[in-house]
């Protein structure tokens, strides 16, 4: 045999070699990630008809050419055509075939989670992306992230893209209600919407929200019980949960035969530097408000924040003024989100269950896709005092 013919018998040797182990391999692959032959069909046929290969109306294959186009069984046509029938994205005739339905607009199994803040300012957004995420995964949905960055121009700008994709849903944390037309137009859409620790007053919307009212009351009858009769509060209220703190610091208050004194009350403190963003405790403003409480003449022993980010705001301003807590004031926030950089800060906070408010969010979401008529418009998550080192017995 020359050398030329051995070449060729080698090159025809090893060819077949590698494709018994590709052919191997890809029947491997397909054994592990096998899709059952019914929902191969109902795949396509939603990707035809989503794509207006199959317009509203018309007539799909018959099963017979069904069956020889995916080269499978009458009973698995039938099934993928009844599933999808259930779903109402094809209608059938008796004696005439099966029809796409007019005007049915099939969503993607995706969930999109619209969300304030990023890491760097708001844990908060992280603790909320990781539990809504888990949950839409468990629940076979995709959850796509999406943030406004405390502006409403944004906030806007991804409510009307969502509008052109076809989403399931969308668990949503808005900044107000300044989107309200959006909004509007989204459910309008079709598209389900769960909000997230804020109400909207136009439209009632399903929320699930932590028990902010009794979470607040039960960190300030904590201070009383430690001895303070002049609690400061401090926050903004630009929000439905902002709003709830406050009335459970006042219920406290009242519950407790001391009076409500409005002069430690500060509830407005921003600088609109940017009109369409959501207001935030600068380090300069946060300064100011102490030295504000310190010239007041009411003799303020406990300050309650609310939330920790306006809480680490202000223990800066106190260290800034020499003032030490809790020898020298106490004071609690809201969330027990880990804001203080030193470990010994231990601050008095009111946990919110993070993974529970993902959980019954998509749980909700589901409800909501399914058409489920059995939900509560208000959900209300169960809030823990975390007593920490900041309050000081007086």
């Amino acid at each position: 045999m020359t050398c030329q013919v051995k070449d060729i018998v080698k090159y025809f040797y090893f060819l077949t070699c590698y494709i018994f182990l590709d052919l191997t391999l890809f029947k491997w692959y397909y054994l592990i990630n096998m899709i059952p032959a019914y929902r191969i069909i109902i795949n396509s046929l939603t990707d035809k008809i989503q794509r207006e290969i199959y317009k509203p109306g018309e007539k799909l294959p018959s099963e017979s050419q069904l069956m020889e186009e995916f080269n499978t069984s009458r009973i698995t046509v039938t099934r993928a055509l009844k599933e999808l029938e259930l779903t109402e994205v094809i209608f059938r005739i008796k004696g005439k075939g099966s029809f796409v339905s007019e005007n049915k607009i099939i969503r993607n199994k995706i969930i999109s989670l619209i969300i304030p803040h990023k890491a760097d300012f708001f844990s908060g957004g992280q603790q909320y992306i990781r539990s809504v995420y888990k949950y839409c995964k468990k629940a076979g949905y995709l959850c796509s992230v999406h943030y406004s960055e405390q502006s409403s121009s944004r906030e806007k700008d991804i409510l009307e893209e969502l509008i052109n994709h076809n989403i399931a849903g969308v668990i949503f944390y808005p900044i107000s209600n300044k989107n309200i037309d959006s909004i509007s137009r989204l459910l309008i859409s079709g598209c389900p919407i769960v909000l997230l620790d804020r109400k909207l007053e136009e439209i009632d919307i399903p929320v699930v929200e932590s028990d902010n009212l009794n979470g607040a009351y039960n960190l300030v009858q904590y201070m009383v019980d430690m001895g303070h009769k002049k609690i400061a509060f401090i926050g903004e209220l630009d929000s439905d949960s902002a709003r709830e703190r406050y009335k459970g610091y006042c219920r406290a208050l009242y519950d407790n035969k001391i009076v409500i004194d409005s002069g430690i009350v500060i509830s407005q403190y921003s600088d609109l530097l940017q009109q369409d963003k959501q207001h935030i405790l600068s380090a300069e403003n946060a300064l100011s408000l102490v030295d504000l409480l310190d010239k007041s003449v009411s003799n303020v022993t406990a300050l309650f924040c609310i939330n920790d980010y306006v809480a680490f705001r202000i223990s800066e301003a106190l260290k800034i003024r020499n003032k030490k807590i809790p020898q020298d004031i106490s004071i609690g926030g809201f969330d027990n989100l880990h804001y203080f950089p030193e470990r010994s800060i231990e601050l008095a906070t009111v946990e919110q269950d993070f993974s529970q408010i993902g959980q019954s969010s998509v749980d909700l979401m589901i409800k909501l896709i399914n058409r489920s008529e059995e939900y509560e418009l208000e959900n209300i998550i169960a809030t823990k005092l975390i007593k920490g080192k900041t309050v000081k017995k007086v």
